[in-house]
């Protein structure tokens, strides 16, 4: 295809700008770069903000606003590459069933007492109700990454034209 042109890779400040416009859409499509220095900023913020803000409130509505941000990214980083991204909405689903279980299982009422009982602890992780769910959520992760690690496809597709490459 000798009718292509080759887009540069898109800077921290360009990709966050560009995906901070896009918060809650996640039609079209995304370039790699744009969803790692997404990604970085959002592993950079936590980190910051659990090293030092100390009011939960805060912290949790950033970290919100953030994975809002990643998981739009990452849906379309996935249209880019020709994927559905129900990939991204059966992981979520999968963290907040996980999530819900441990608070529901008593998990963190065992971690919090001063000798926590390993037994019982082993017996929630071993509860096949937890770790089936956790198990496929290990598995649609890694489909993720295999899948955002692809090229663009250089053709549009039918979430739209390809953000890296012009076609003349």
């Amino acid at each position: 295809m000798e009718n292509v042109t080759k887009l540069p890779s898109l800077g921290f400040k360009e990709a966050v700008k560009t995906a901070w416009g896009k918060l809650t859409d996640s039609n079209g499509r995304a370039r790699r770069s744009e969803l790692w220095w997404c990604f970085l900023l959002y592993v950079i913020v936590n980190l910051v903000l659990s090293i030092f803000v100390k009011n939960p409130i805060a912290s949790n509505v950033l970290s919100t606003i953030l994975l809002l941000l990643i998981s739009a990214v990452t849906v379309r980083r996935l249209h880019d590459t020709g994927k559905c991204g129900w990939w991204v909405a059966a992981s979520i689903i999968l963290t907040v069933y996980s999530s819900f279980y441990l608070i529901g299982s008593g998990f963190y009422e065992t971690l919090n007492t001063v000798t926590p009982s390993q037994e019982e602890i082993m017996k929630i992780f071993k509860d096949p109700l937890l770790l089936v769910p956790t198990l496929l959520q290990g598995i649609v992760n890694i489909v993720i990454l295999i899948f955002s690690l692809l090229d663009s496809k250089v053709e549009e597709n039918k979430y739209g034209p390809s953000p890296k490459y012009l076609l003349k």
